[in-house]
């Protein structure tokens, strides 16, 4: 499985879990030192690096078709602090089904 970096809505809580309860390779934006970082520098990164993005924002990343893009809505997933976990059991169960990503847009369920 390739490493899932999260984008900066999601929160850098889930990334520990996918790596400490769940023995996945992930980081989030800010431990990357990319928050607050253009659209265009991320998608960079993780093509240089050939990893998968995590991300809501459907608009700023679908033209990026050389990318493994994993979109997740907020809004099907719970708020606060439950998020975290709810987005990592999701990512989990993804990455079980999906060893290696075909390039461009998944949406797990």
């Amino acid at each position: 499985m390739r490493h899932l970096l999260l984008d900066e809505m999601w929160p850098p809580a889930a990334a520990r879990i996918l790596r400490d309860e769940q023995g996945l390779s992930a980081s989030h934006v800010f431990e990357e030192g990319l928050g607050a970082t253009e659209d265009a520098v991320i998608a960079a990164h993780v093509r240089t690096h050939g990893w998968c993005l995590v991300t809501e924002n459907v608009a700023d990343f679908a033209h990026e078709p050389d990318v493994v893009l994993v979109f997740v809505r907020k809004r099907d997933l719970p708020a606060g602090r439950a998020q975290a976990t709810a987005l990592a059991r999701l990512l989990t169960n993804w990455a079980a089904r999906h060893t290696d990503p075909y390039l461009g847009a998944h949406w797990p369920s």
